[in-house]
């Protein structure tokens, strides 16, 4: 028995006896089978769902590749110095780890990416709900939103960026997502509001959830907040595009996957502000009460 040898290729050995490491032997085998096209996409598909169920992306990239991948937090570059140069270091840095990461778990870059930024404007919308503004950022904020999406415009820039995943993940945080940032997303290009509603499964849903917001936005307004100059106009674009959008005919709708979402969200959600504001002069509503100054915003706007 002690004279039997093991050929190098069982026991792990390379020439000269060193013994070879997992990946080197995975990476031997994987030459040997032929590509499968496929397979490959199905194992992409799976990767990409993983991703995307994944709750805490941080704690999924620790586990791929340990405690280096932390470079991957946007939390610096949301906190960097506004200035181009830091902005431009910054986002080419977290850029090129981002595609390093993205070929390690087998994943488009732009689901990835998508995945990041939507999990760092979550952080920003959960730290803004503890504030007594529930559709507005504070000072802070705003700055902090401003710095994430200009890494967001240099994805796009670079074709590392998905405008899709990026909605579908922004509704998973639905309950805490604050009017003023899908505005700050519309105004600056990074997905407009129709492409945004347009990835909603339920449109009653996603009409309600605007139809609220759009309310509080209202009292926000005549109870001449801090942010109330920001608040108008975010008021101002959204009634005229949901005017525009509402009573277009069909012919005049730019062509999308499925372009009567958004002209039946615009209707849903005027309609809504109409009732409302029916219901509340026909129940004589209190003089400055939050009811009547809802209204009398929305009137003004309108």
């Amino acid at each position: 028995m002690a004279g039997l040898r093991v050929p190098n290729a069982a026991s792990g050995q390379g020439p000269g006896g060193r013994r070879r490491s997992w990946a080197e032997l995975l990476a031997g085998r994987l030459k040997r089978q032929k590509y499968n096209p496929e397979r490959a996409q199905k194992l992409k598909d799976s990767a990409v769902r993983l991703l995307r169920s994944h709750q805490d992306l941080t704690a999924l990239l620790l586990e791929v590749e340990g405690p280096p991948c932390k470079k991957l937090s946007l939390s610096k570059l949301i906190d960097c110095d506004s200035s181009e140069a830091c902005a431009n270091h910054s986002s080419s840095f977290i850029g090129s780890a981002l595609q390093d990461q993205a070929s390690r778990l087998g994943v488009p870059v732009g689901v990835l990416s998508a995945g990041m930024v939507a999990s760092s404007v979550g952080q920003v919308c959960t730290a803004a709900a503890e504030t007594s503004h529930p559709v507005l950022l504070t000072v802070e904020q705003r700055k902090k939103l401003s710095s994430l999406l200009e890494f967001a415009q240099y994805l796009l820039a670079h074709s590392m960026f998905s405008r899709l995943s990026f909605c579908q993940e922004l509704w998973k945080i639905q309950n805490s997502l604050l009017l003023e940032v899908v505005w700050h997303l519309h105004v600056q290009g990074i997905v407009s509001l129709e492409e945004l509603l347009e990835s909603h499964p339920d449109m009653r849903a996603v009409g309600a959830w605007l139809f609220r917001n759009l309310c509080c936005l209202c009292e926000q307004i005549e109870a001449s907040c801090q942010h109330a100059d920001v608040a108008r106009a975010m008021l101002s674009d959204f009634v005229q595009m949901f005017v525009l959008r509402g009573f277009q005919r069909n012919s005049d709708l730019r062509r999308t996957v499925e372009p009567e979402k958004m002209p039946q969200v615009a209707v849903d959600v005027l309609q809504r502000m109409l009732i409302f504001a029916l219901d509340a002069l026909a129940a004589g509503v209190q003089e400055e009460s939050s009811t009547h100054k809802t209204v009398r915003a929305s009137a003004a706007h309108s």
